[in-house]
Formats: C-alpha cells, sequence, structure tokens
C-alpha cells in the first residue's frame, strides 16, 4: 500500500510539473475550470503548447516548428518512462524513474534554450516562475481553507497567510526536487538541506507569528502537530 502511494504521488507530481514547464500561460485558467482533473496536461496537444507560447514569447513560424517537433519528442519519452514505470509494477524503482525524468527535461531545456533568443528564454523563465507561484498560491490557499475552522483566522488574516505559505511552499518545491531521484546523498549535503529547510520553516514561523494571536498561534501549532503526528 505503502508503494502504492508513492507511485500515485509520483505521477501527480510529474504530471504537475509537467503542466508548469509546457504551459506556463494557461495554469489560471485550467485551475479556474477544474481543480480535480490531475491528466489535463494529457489533454494537450503539442502545437496547442507551442501556440500558447508563440503568443506570449512573440515566436517566428521557424521557432514555433522547431518547438513543436523537440517537445512531440519530449512527451514521447515521458510517456515512454510513465508506461515503463506502470509496467515495473512492485518492481518499480522510482528513483530511476525520478532521475530519467530530469534527465529527460534537462534535454528539452537545453534543446528550448538553442531555439529562443536570450531575450525569449528570460521571458520564458519568468513565465514558467510565475506559473508555479500561481499554482503554490491556489494549494496554499486550500490549505488554509482547511486550517481556518481549527485556528480560528479571519479572512483578512488568512489573505496575510497565503503568500507566507506560498513562499514556504516553493522554498519547500526547490529543494525537494533539486535532490530528487539521488539514491544516496552525502553527509554534507544532508547538513546543507537541513540548513535550508530550517530557514525556510523560521522564515515563515516568524511571519506567520506576526499574522496570527497569541491564542491563534497555540492552536495552529497543535494543529501542525496533530497532522504530523497522523502521518507518521
Amino acid at each position: 500500500m505503502k508503494h502504492a502511494c508513492v507511485k500515485r504521488s509520483l505521477n501527480l507530481m510529474t504530471s504537475f510539473a509537467l503542466f508548469l514547464l509546457l504551459a506556463p500561460g494557461s495554469m489560471n485558467t485550467v485551475v479556474a475550470e477544474d481543480k480535480s482533473n490531475t491528466d489535463r496536461v494529457e489533454d494537450a496537444t503539442p502545437a496547442e503548447v507551442v501556440d500558447k507560447l508563440k503568443t506570449e514569447l512573440k515566436l517566428s513560424p521557424k521557432q514555433v516548428d522547431k518547438l513543436t517537433s523537440e517537445l512531440t519528442e519530449f512527451l514521447n519519452k515521458l510517456d515512454s518512462l510513465i508506461e515503463k514505470q506502470k509496467a515495473a509494477g512492485e518492481d518499480d524503482d522510482p528513483h530511476k524513474f525520478i532521475k530519467d525524468v530530469k534527465r529527460a527535461q534537462d534535454r528539452f531545456q537545453r534543446d528550448m534554450r538553442r531555439i529562443l533568443t536570450h531575450d525569449q528564454w528570460k521571458q520564458y523563465e519568468a513565465l514558467k516562475e510565475k506559473a508555479i507561484m500561481d499554482a503554490m498560491k491556489d494549494l496554499a490557499y486550500i490549505k488554509l481553507v482547511d486550517i481556518q475552522p481549527h485556528v480560528g483566522f479571519s479572512d483578512e488574516q488568512m489573505d496575510k497567510l497565503v503568500p507566507v505559505l506560498t513562499e514556504s511552499m516553493r522554498g519547500f518545491i526547490k529543494i525537494a526536487w533539486k535532490y530528487a531521484g539521488e539514491r544516496r546523498i552525502r553527509v554534507m549535503q544532508k547538513i546543507r538541506i537541513a540548513r535550508q529547510l530550517k530557514e525556510i520553516q523560521h522564515k515563515s514561523q516568524k511571519q506567520v507569528q506576526a499574522i496570527l494571536t497569541a491564542d491563534q498561534l497555540k492552536k495552529w501549532d497543535a494543529y501542525k502537530q496533530q497532522q504530523q503526528a497522523r502521518h507518521k
């Protein structure tokens, strides 16, 4: 059961990451239309994705053709990796799967950078980061809606908490994706990771303390402890 949950999490993470990577300009529209459809990325054809990028980045016809070709190859590779992972069943190696996905992603990014101009690449990176932050903001809001009844903070306080949680989640994801797929992490890397995570938590906690009352903060900490205990 635990292995199945890990595989499901990997599939959802991969779909989510791919959508952010390929269609930065359409995240808000899709989230608004259907928050529950985790397979939405599979509905977008390479031509549709590149068409969105064409508008945002002002791509030339030659760039459109090249990007469509590279994107088609990239998606075919990912489909192959996902099918291979599914076929492996209980023998699936999640470390290898993630490393293969990251390798395919890196190759696609290199190809994109070769096709785009310097300014287009910078714009694409900005669009991608905005899409990620917008998605994190939506997830932060959903999480806070669940927490609100247990802590009792106001809607005004929630508006202040959303960007705090968004930034914290983004920081955790950056670290997690950087080391995802690694079978062994060296001692110094573990120390560095622990320090980075602690810094994110410390900054977030200070910001939360400035928003919540003393009583709300006690309830906030108690709720966090309950959730941590449930997932042990």
